[in-house]
């Protein structure tokens, strides 16, 4: 490859590129379309958005569930704090990094997985 100029390498690097974009337009393109026709298939089937006339005891359910759910993580965030301020008394060196761990971890949990789902 002594024989070939940078210019030609660059050429070459800059067509890789190119079809690498469009390999990655036509994929989406491609799975675009194929999300849309399911849900095409979907409404064909009868699911139009509205729950069914006798959901309520799913919709109960889900709602308890729900709220056990919070009840859960309230409960585990309590414990974890309790453990990272005995850490703090103890004199642990390692306690501010579980600290910003489990600060981090909520705020992924109740701040960027709420938004990223909307």
């Amino acid at each position: 490859m002594t024989n070939v100029s940078p210019w030609d390498r660059r050429t070459c690097w800059q067509l890789l590129a190119s079809a690498v974009g469009l390999a990655a337009l036509v994929t989406g393109v491609a799975s675009n379309t194929i999300d849309v026709t399911q849900l095409y298939a979907l409404r064909a089937a009868g699911l139009n958005g509205q729950a069914p006339a006798n959901a309520d005891a799913i919709k109960t359910l889900i709602d308890t569930l729900t709220e056990n759910w919070k009840w859960l993580i309230i409960s585990g965030a309590g414990f974890v704090m309790i453990v990272v301020a005995g850490l703090f008394m103890a004199g642990s060196q390692r306690a501010p990094d579980w600290l910003f761990k489990f600060i981090g971890g909520m705020v992924l949990i109740l701040v960027v997985i709420p938004a990223a789902l909307k």
